[in-house]
């Protein structure tokens, strides 16, 4: 081999095989093993101890920038939820077009592909402005609270999943929420988890973490998917291979690419200047 050729390879090769290593998990994840957490696995076991047939509140409270993070936990949720022919009801007070068009899309893809139909086995409710003000009223009355319609703006009353969904309070067994920030898991206990006993799960991004803390440790949250990392262990309890493994597949094969060309660049180096000395 030619060390001396390798130690002045150009950058830009190197970057292009690094890019093009991370980019074939995206496509086809190699499924390198995901250590699970504790946290991941209380979400997981939460869902999976749910009686038959449920009812799920998921509130995506997200924005085009965290989507990538946590579009895979909704996903990885409504393969487990369906499975176990729980309902879901979806929701957004984050950003008004993001969020709700997100919930649809990631559920809606697994609802066609295991069956369920929409406003039987889930519905979207979408968008509602004022969190804390709707959440008070989602309480005793989801109707009122999503003024009579679905996302689309179609009457509630033609859906048969809402003829079993009147309140939070009364027909919800467990409430799901992946958060950016505001409203965030705090304002979700306040006027709902706590006051009605509800148990309480999700995930949001990583740096949110040291935030929700006490909130693990008092059992008030239900354990906590961190992020993508989290997402990928979530579908791996799952049994699913989605972007969130895809995801740490590729970050795994970019390091993993970068320490080989170091050691590549290492051994390189000595031997030149072994062959130097010669």
């Amino acid at each position: 081999m030619n060390w001396d050729k390798l130690q002045h390879i150009d950058l830009r090769i190197l970057y292009a095989i690094i890019l093009l290593c991370m980019m074939i998990p995206m496509f086809k994840p190699v499924g390198l093993p995901v250590a699970v957490s504790d946290n991941s696995e209380t979400v997981y076991q939460v869902i999976e101890d749910l009686p038959d047939g449920s009812v799920i509140w998921v509130s995506h409270d997200t924005g085009s920038g965290n989507a990538p993070e946590l579009n895979p936990m909704i996903t990885a949720l409504a393969k487990q939820a369906f499975r176990k022919n729980c309902k879901l009801v979806g929701t957004a007070f984050f950003n008004e077009t993001v969020g709700p068009t997100l919930v649809y899309e990631h559920i809606d893809e697994v609802a066609q592909e295991m069956g369920k139909e929409y406003g039987v086995d889930w519905i979207n409710i979408g968008y509602r402005l004022n969190a804390e003000a709707t959440m008070k009223i989602l309480v005793d009355d989801v109707w009122a609270g999503a003024g009579g319609v679905d996302w689309s703006g179609d009457p509630l009353a033609g859906f048969p999943i809402m003829q079993e969904v009147k309140s939070i309070r009364h027909d919800v067994d467990l409430l799901f929420v992946t958060t950016v920030g505001s409203p965030g898991y705090a304002t979700w206990m306040q006027y709902v988890a706590e006051p009605l006993k509800k148990p309480l799960t999700g995930g949001a991004s990583l740096t949110m973490y040291s935030g929700v803390q006490h909130y693990i440790r008092s059992g008030q949250l239900k354990g906590f998917l961190g992020g993508l990392r989290g997402a990928a262990e979530y579908e791996q309890l799952v049994g699913y291979a989605g972007q969130g493994l895809a995801g740490m597949d590729a970050q795994s094969m970019g390091h993993i690419t970068v320490i080989i060309f170091l050691i590549l660049g290492n051994i390189g180096y000595f031997m030149s200047q072994k062959k130097g000395k010669q």
